[in-house]
């Protein structure tokens, strides 16, 4: 499970891609060809504090350092691109480190290609983006963002609705070092450092290590985050072409307590029914034939302040103490206590990579690329569940007891978990969900100009992860702690075994991700250059191969019966449950054209337009889930595909750089997971395609610099995003009532700007976003409430140091106004599916010192 990005349609800048090293890509390959086919020193580059607005057919946008480093240091690199049209983010908290929720044109972060210098982030098994396990803000020399589409290498079995695309800064040339130390509101701490040891060989090679260290409290109930993170980059040129070899490593390891979500169930306890009715009750009503239909959808925004303040509050505990053992021998139970306790719900994760980058000129005219990649995850979400000792207490809190690594023996009669002499009690145990992957990756590429107007490009990418996915056991202490934040999937010591002597367990898999993707692009140029084509093909071909050591519960891909029952015990007893099985293959392939095109009427003007198509393979836990009828593996869901299409314009000039574009997607074979009702009159979850999505919009910017000393951007943007197909059962009865619904979680309207005013030694910038209406369920019968954010950041140099870098000191204030508003949503399909909300974070201040020799 794990790891974490972004242009829009229409963005920013006072700048083209025609420098060298000036990469808009998220391969190397890719950086390549866009550094080939366009004009160079006609007029530099250009940029606008940081935006950039790249001559390409799709509509993308960039954001460089000058931008990053402006925000709070150690700031999540999607929080930062959430000033680009089409883009909404969520933080969870003002520091990053605890993650947040990704969109793009009403597309959600699992079918956003995200890439880290040309390697994928996506989680392989749930395509999830883990943002807060990214590189460190510093060392990002600039992320990209595709609008909708992919480059025709993206190496992804995940991209549906665009990418996003970060690079890591070149070591430099001179010796030189830099510390950063930033202290802010919530005790947080930050200390960043990094040393470029400049070349140090005849052959030019140089590099950078760097290491960082963030700790601070949640803004609301008890808990806190603590991150740490190493990386180091070495960078060999070759020759004097552009050609070179790089290697770098990046590790980084968290400890994160969650915020507690608040459900509508919650708030209906602490409000009170008539502020929020139960399900069915005022906010929905039958149409004329009997269906559900919400009339006046529950809108959270008319919360009173106290109100607001109450939920807000709602936390989870701060202490517990376990009764377990405190009473000898005897009946016992752990049932109604530390089942809140903030300490074990938390998400730890130990992430790491080792990225291999190159370039070599083979011809003149020949030109080869490779990047190669080694990833590593170990993560799990927390979490405890109650056991009971005895075979009698089959199921206690929805787990089941004896529940072990398959051997097809049989056990006694339970097992004496907490030591005290007797198999009488109920007891809590630490019960994660744990995944570790490891992951290979490769992008090989060849560009070959066949004379300067025609550029070929053939690549092929190779990517293969195994995915182990496990649930093993383990203690906490009597405080509620867990002895192993990882549990007991290395450590024998502390793993609680049932009478069989295994290892009680709530699930157990192994997962291969396998993809081959093959990819041809052709680039010319046209009427003295004034006219660019660009048209290519990718195609994906991609596997999983899947095996399932536990038997599967009916209907659920998550919920598993893992016993040291035999196979035919557990059949004679539950003859809907799904067998376990071994290496069952699933593969699905596509072929993806795109074709796009820039054309310059004026030396300052241009219009360009895009099609692409996108692809989304079924997740894993889409194919470990079992139909409960024909008790079979649900093969039956099908990739999910888009259809994406961008007309746009663009004014390019020294002073004034806008851009405005109008967009298309059609979606099909959309994934949900919903109920469907069987043929005995009983209901089963299943993940299952439900039909089409249409969406549509503008993206428009424009970023004005006058003078020197003052520049102005501002964006806005329009989503219409529907649902065009209602969810029905296999028989075609009505399950919800989908059909015309808009997107949950995507806001219509999104605007905003910044402001940034230079005048040495003093900078001062602001920024301010407005985020529309988003509805928490598919039927639209909850509605978070739009809200506006304004942060601000100030700058004072304080002098070089012997005649480099310097010394500075930056001022960041988040939400300056100190605005109660909602951030993530955990959207559901009705109201009374309980959808949840976090908040976002009150007033933040971050002062941080800079030193740079």
């Amino acid at each position: 499970m794990q790891m974490k990005f972004l242009v829009a349609a229409s963005t920013i800048a006072l700048g083209s891609v025609a420098m060298a090293g000036a990469a808009h890509a998220q391969s190397t390959g890719s950086v390549d060809v866009e550094e080939a086919i366009v004009v160079t020193g006609s007029r530099g580059e250009t940029a606008v504090n940081g935006f950039k607005s790249p001559e390409t057919p799709k509509a993308k946008a960039v954001i460089t350092q000058e931008l990053v480093a402006r925000q709070n240091p150690g700031k999540a690199i999607f929080d930062t691109i959430n000033i680009v049209p089409g883009v909404n983010f969520t933080s969870t908290d003002p520091y990053g480190a605890a993650g947040g929720n990704l969109r793009i044109r009403g597309f959600d972060g699992a079918r956003i290609s995200a890439t880290f210098d040309g390697v994928q982030v996506n989680d392989s098994g749930n395509y999830s983006l883990y943002t807060n396990q990214q590189l460190d803000s510093e060392l990002i020399e600039q992320v990209n963002i595709n609008f909708g589409a992919t480059d025709v290498d993206s190496p992804t079995a995940s991209a549906a609705g665009g990418t996003v695309n970060y690079r890591t800064r070149l070591p430099k040339e001179e010796i030189g070092a830099a510390l950063n130390y930033s202290h802010g509101t919530f005790n947080y701490n930050r200390v960043f450092g990094v040393i470029d040891t400049g070349v140090f060989t005849p052959f030019g090679t140089r590099a950078f290590f760097s290491a960082s260290n963030t700790k601070y409290d949640q803004f609301r109930g008890p808990g806190g985050i603590h991150k740490q993170q190493y990386n180091a980059r070495v960078y060999q040129p070759i020759g004097e072409n552009g050609d070179f070899v790089s290697l770098a490593g990046h590790y980084n390891e968290n400890r994160n307590n969650f915020y507690r979500r608040v459900g509508l169930n919650d708030m209906r306890t602490l409000l009170g029914a008539s502020t929020i009715p139960a399900a069915g009750n005022a906010v929905t009503a039958p149409n004329a034939t009997g269906v559900i239909l919400p009339t006046s959808p529950l809108d959270l925004g008319k919360l009173t302040d106290a109100q607001q303040q109450t939920i807000f509050n709602y936390n989870n505990d701060a202490s517990c103490t376990l009764p377990s053992t405190a009473g000898g021998p005897g009946r016992q139970s752990d049932t109604s206590s530390c089942s809140s306790y903030y300490n074990t719900s938390i998400n730890p994760s130990n992430t790491g990579n080792i990225r291999f980058n190159s370039r070599f000129t083979m011809s003149e005219k020949l030109i080869a690329t490779l990047d190669a990649s080694y990833q590593y995850v170990l993560a799990n979400g927390g979490g405890t569940a109650v056991f009971a000792e005895a075979d009698a207490n089959r199921s206690v809190s929805g787990v089941y007891n004896r529940q072990g690594t398959r051997i097809g023996a049989g056990v006694g009669t339970g097992v004496d978990i907490n030591g005290d002499g007797d198999k009488e009690d109920l007891v809590r145990l630490y019960f994660p969900s744990n995944t570790r992957t490891h992951r290979l990756g490769a992008t090989l590429s060849l560009r070959y100009e066949m004379s300067p107007e025609n550029t070929i490009r053939l690549a092929y990418t190779y990517d293969r992860a195994k995915h182990r996915q496990t649930g093993e056991a383990g203690r906490i202490d009597a405080l509620g702690n867990p002895v192993n934040v990882f549990s007991s999937i290395d450590d024998d010591s502390i793993a609680v075994k049932d009478a069989a002597g295994n290892v009680i367990q709530k699930r157990d898999r192994l997962s291969y991700a396998i993809l081959h993707q093959v990819a041809g692009e052709y680039i010319g140029k046209y009427f003295d250059d004034t006219l660019t084509i660009q048209a290519g093909v990718r195609a994906p071909f991609f596997r999983r191969n899947l095996t399932n050591n536990c038997w599967t519960i009916p209907g659920s891909s998550n919920d598993a019966y893992c016993t040291s029952e035999s196979d035919a015990v557990v059949a004679a007893k539950y003859p809907t449950y799904g067998a376990p099985y071994a290496a069952r293959k699933v593969a699905y392939s596509a072929v993806l054209p795109n074709a796009g095109f820039v054309y310059k009427f004026a030396p300052q003007m241009s219009v360009f337009g895009n099609f692409s198509q996108g692809f989304s393979a079924p997740r894993t836990d889409n194919l470990y889930g079992f139909d409960g009828v024909k008790i079979q593996p649900t093969t039956l869901v099908k990739p999910e595909r888009t259809n994406s299409f961008d007309l746009g314009a663009r004014y390019t000039s020294r002073v004034v750089q806008a851009q405005a574009s109008a967009w298309y997607i059609g979606y099909k074979n959309r994934i949900i997971s919903s109920q469907v009702l069987l043929d005995d009159g009983s209901t089963l979850n299943l993940d299952r395609n439900v039909g089409r999505v249409r969406s549509y919009g503008f993206d428009a910017s424009i970023a004005v610099r006058p003078v020197d000393m003052f520049s102005l951007y501002t964006f806005a943007s329009y989503t219409n995003a529907r649902l065009k197909d209602d969810v029905v059962s296999p028989t075609g009865a009505l399950i919800s009532p989908t059909k015309g619904k808009f997107v949950a979680e995507t806001p219509e309207w999104q605007f905003g700007g910044r402001a940034q005013f230079d005048l040495e030694p003093v900078s001062v910038g602001a920024q301010v976003k407005y985020v529309g209406d988003r509805f928490l369920t598919d039927i639209n019968d909850v509605i978070a409430p739009s809200y506006t954010t304004v942060d601000l950041d100030a700058r004072i140099n304080l002098g070089k140091v012997n005649n480099k870098g310097g010394v500075y000191f930056q001022l960041n204030v988040i939400n300056l106004f100190d605005k109660f508003y909602i951030g993530n949503l955990s959207t559901q399909a009705a109201a009374s599916n309980n959808p949840q909300v976090e908040f976002g974070s009150p007033r933040t201040v971050i002062g941080s010192i800079h030193f740079e020799f």
